[in-house]
């Protein structure tokens, strides 16, 4: 493996008056026999500056900060100790993930997750993009900069690390997280044809962005492969090891939005569809993100007594996304509502409020959570796109699902979500159990896989070349799937076996 960061002590040969090359020169001529397959070597402004005074008071023999990456190598620094560290995030859109590492024992010391400050201006992506189309662009950047530092300060702090011994960082992202990071124009990226500004980023340096490392830092930000498909995904890939299978296989990243991912080492096709906000908390009244108080599982028994468990065992103050799809699939399994998910008067917890059918989940005096009609057909909503799009990606290279070999699951989705009670209510087709492998935070471990071995550039590069990004919502096939799917299971139930 080969770290994105490490030290290296130099020893150079003193100068005299049969040998007047500059410091500069020298300390390449010196980088160039330890490291002899080079072809570049880059010392940023900050380094010159010091470079006289170390080589003098140390003998000529220094201790440089640097990265390589391929055959260039850059200098980012000239310290006194060995204390380096670098940064693995995952930018989400409502969450803000990152690992501190000790790049010289390759060990992670800490990680952290914090709530992307965005969502003050809106829960999804769109809404933000609306406010940067408002001439809001500088304060959603801002705010996002802001995050990111407190994030930073955080796990510097509980690991007793100096910040500005922190000297690289590698970020994933979605693709408008991406451009929100840059500062980049998003309002081109939800209207066709779908434009970003850039797919891959040049390396940039920590003072570009104003974060709270050291200045001279390289920071690298994952690709995109789309406007819907970003570098997150480019990093579960890359995580997943789909790009190494030699059959078929299927990665599903389900936060905000669904991405489906499907290939092998020779083809992948992606695809982007709106079944993220059943597991993030935008489904329902009652919906939230799985934090304190969230209902994450429960089953019903009988006279439909909801049985459930929250994080933190808190009193229920809503459910999250794994506990939005048992509630459905037991309301379902018991007969509480239909395969039109219309609700049956079959117990007291069905009940009217404001003259609409609901069933109450939990009740005390502090607090009434229940779930309408239209809560529920908002959630077969999501559950229908997340089958078509499956369907669609599979039925698209002329494949069916027992061709899928492998099925990596990520995100919320690989969060604490029952595979069976997914595939009873038709989410997801009835795949052996076996099949799927839960990743947890794919983009945050493909991030951190990077800084470890930079090896891995040429396998990013691979992963882009090969993939094929479809556009789902303007998908005819996936329009005409999608009705069918709106029932529970399916209104051919056989089709999720085949």
């Amino acid at each position: 493996m080969k770290p994105l960061l490490k030290i290296s002590q130099i020893k150079l040969d003193e100068p005299s008056s049969s040998d007047k090359i500059a410091d500069k020169e020298r300390l390449i001529n010196g980088i160039s026999r330890q490291f002899s397959s080079l072809s570049h070597i880059e010392i940023n402004l900050k380094t010159l500056h010091k470079l006289p005074s170390c080589l003098r008071k140390n003998n000529y023999s220094v201790r440089i900060v640097v990265s390589e990456i391929g055959n260039s190598i850059r200098i980012i620094d000239i310290v006194d100790d060995s204390n380096i560290y670098a940064l693995a995030i995952d930018i989400g859109t409502t969450n803000i993930v990152g690992s501190l590492f000790d790049m010289n024992s390759c060990k992670r010391l800490c990680s952290l997750e914090l709530e992307n400050p965005q969502i003050a201006l809106g829960l999804d992506v769109l809404t933000r993009v609306h406010f940067a189309m408002l001439g809001r662009s500088d304060e959603l950047h801002k705010m996002l900069i802001k995050g990111l530092n407190d994030l930073i300060k955080r796990l510097s702090d509980f690991a007793g690390v100096n910040q500005s011994n922190i000297y690289a960082a590698v970020i994933a992202g979605n693709t408008i997280m991406s451009h929100f990071l840059l500062n980049l124009d998003v309002e081109n990226i939800p209207i066709d044809p779908y434009i970003p500004v850039c797919n891959k980023f040049d390396f940039l340096l920590a003072a570009d962005l104003r974060l709270t490392i050291n200045p001279e830092s390289v920071i690298y930000v994952y690709p995109n492969a789309g406007s819907y498909v970003g570098g997150d995904i480019i990093s579960g890939i890359l995580y997943s090891g789909l790009y190494t299978e030699n059959l078929p296989s299927m990665l599903i990243d389900v936060g905000t939005n669904a991405e489906i991912v499907f290939g092998c080492k020779e083809w992948i096709l992606v695809g982007a569809g709106a079944a993220g906000p059943a597991l993030e908390g935008g489904i329902s009244k009652i919906g939230m993100r799985a934090i304190e108080g969230a209902i994450y599982n429960l089953d019903i028994g009988d006279n439909c007594e909801v049985r459930y468990k929250t994080i933190a065992s808190a009193e229920p103050k809503g459910i999250c996304g794994s506990g939005m799809i048992e509630l459905i699939s037991e309301m379902f399994r018991k007969g509480i509502i239909d395969n039109q998910g219309r609700l049956q008067k079959i117990c007291d917890k069905v009940v009217e409020i404001n003259d609409k059918k609901a069933f109450i989940i939990f009740d005390s005096a502090n607090m009434r959570l229940f779930i309408s009609e239209s809560d529920i057909e908002n959630f077969l909503r999501s559950k229908a796109a997340m089958f078509a799009s499956l369907f669609v990606i599979t039925r698209s290279v002329g494949l069916h699902f027992k061709d899928i070999n492998k099925i990596f699951v990520s995100g919320a989705f690989g969060k604490g979500i029952d595979a069976q009670k997914a595939k009873y209510i038709g989410m997801i087709p009835n795949i052996d159990q076996t099949k799927f492998i839960p990743l947890g935070n794919s983009s945050l471990k493909g991030a951190e896989m990077l800084l470890m071995d930079t090896d891995l550039f040429v396998d990013i590069e691979h992963i882009c070349n090969i993939i094929t990004y479809k556009e789902m919502n303007v998908e005819g096939e996936f329009m005409k799937e999608f009705p069918a799917a709106l029932f529970i299971p399916h209104t051919n139930p056989q089709i999720l076996n085949d």
